[in-house]
């Protein structure tokens, strides 16, 4: 480490306030933010984040973690979390599925949140007949109780790892770590979109079967694409394994380009469909299936607790450990947002669920009669 280059920087006598206010701000028990460093160093003390380490001294591809752990005349080991942290935080967020089918994201205070849903029912318009009173429509106010866990991983550094090797080649490894850390979250998230978060099952996702069992057509994509748009959503993503994407994949109406000059005829369809679909891989859904979901609906993050970074040294076996967790978890917005469709199943015995039954919905009740305005009769 340079400690002239750090001594005349803008962040001398202030960096290392701002690392503790950095971790006091992701650990407040009230509203804990997961704030990187560098971020905090570019509001308050104008650094960009591509000067950040240069700025400090520290020259990443020939400093190790010996160097900042035994810095001469000056303390600077309290860096070496923040490097642990940015490198583990880049992995995470390397083509990450959860941020794009999540509706949004909330901070709790707790490991239980309650979250309200609302359900709809006898809603359809009913005829009416002359000086009748026009009849209400149930609309029934709930909540439901979740948990969310603490996830974690810890790692080892040998004596030689933090002696000899750089902190850039150390940074790659970590990467690697978090990137894995990131897979785990996607996992809780196709989890949630299958089984919902609730234990008795409750809030799983629908499952519907295929025209003929084990042979998928453009047919059946579009049939789930069509119910679900009629009830408001707007499914314009597929998560599937790697089987379940090649089979769709292979359909002619995604593989092969239309001619160039006009169709004979041209059908507008006016109820909204997507023109496309974004498809990601995951091999948490399972075989023969793929769910088909409105990202705008189906899921919310909740964060307690960000990525904390805590370490040891354990002198019997010469390592030096840093551990990383994080509290979070998902929940279901609407069940009917994610639908799976199981390829090995038949849609005639394995349809629809009754509550995204909405074209009985659509229409207007003509049963009631009672005082039915006869215009002959008064005519």
């Amino acid at each position: 480490m340079n400690i002239q280059k750090y001594k005349a920087s803008p962040a001398f006598d202030q960096i290392k306030n701002l690392v503790l206010k950095a971790e006091a701000m992701r650990r407040d028990e009230r509203s804990p933010i997961d704030v990187s460093l560098m971020d905090l160093a570019e509001q308050e003390l104008q650094i960009a984040p591509a000067d950040f380490f240069d700025t400090l001294g520290v020259d990443l591809g020939i400093d190790t973690i010996q160097n900042l752990l035994t810095t001469p005349d000056l303390d600077v080991r309290w860096l070496v979390p923040e490097i642990y942290r940015e490198a583990l935080r880049l992995g995470v967020r390397q083509n990450p599925i959860w941020p794009n089918i999540i509706a949004a994201e909330e901070q709790m205070t707790g490991l239980s949140q309650i979250m309200p849903h609302i359900n709809m029912s006898a809603s359809k318009p009913m005829r009416v007949g002359e000086g009748e009173t026009i009849p209400l429509g149930m609309v029934s106010y709930g909540s439901k109780q979740f948990r969310i866990s603490k996830f974690g991983r810890g790692i080892g550094l040998t004596d030689e790892v933090v002696r000899y090797v750089n902190l850039n080649v150390v940074s790659l490894f970590l990467q690697d770590f978090g990137a894995k850390m990131g897979m785990g979250i996607d996992s809780l998230a196709i989890y949630c979109l299958i089984n919902g978060e609730q234990a008795d099952n409750s809030e799983a996702a629908p499952v519907v079967g295929v025209a003929t069992p084990k042979t998928l057509v453009f047919r059946d994509i579009l049939k789930i694409w069509l119910r679900m748009s009629k009830i408001g959503r707007f499914p314009t993503t597929i998560v599937g394994n790697e089987d379940m994407a090649l089979e769709t994949w292979d359909l002619d109406e995604f593989k092969l380009r239309q001619s160039s000059g006009p169709t004979q005829y041209t059908l507008n369809i006016k109820t909204p469909l997507p023109q496309s679909a974004n498809y990601w891989i995951h091999a948490g859904v399972p075989e023969d299936q793929q769910i088909i979901l409105d990202p705008k609906s189906a899921l919310i993050k909740f964060n307690a607790i960000p990525m904390l970074i805590e370490s040891e040294r354990i002198v019997s076996n010469q390592t030096s450990n840093f551990y990383a967790s994080f509290v979070t978890g998902f929940a279901k917005m609407f069940t009917d947002a994610a639908v799976i469709q199981d390829m090995s199943l038949d849609f005639a015995t394995d349809h629809f669920p009754e509550e995204m039954d909405v074209y009985a919905e659509t229409l207007v009740d003509m049963t009631n009669k009672s005082k039915e305005y006869d215009t002959e009769a008064r005519s």
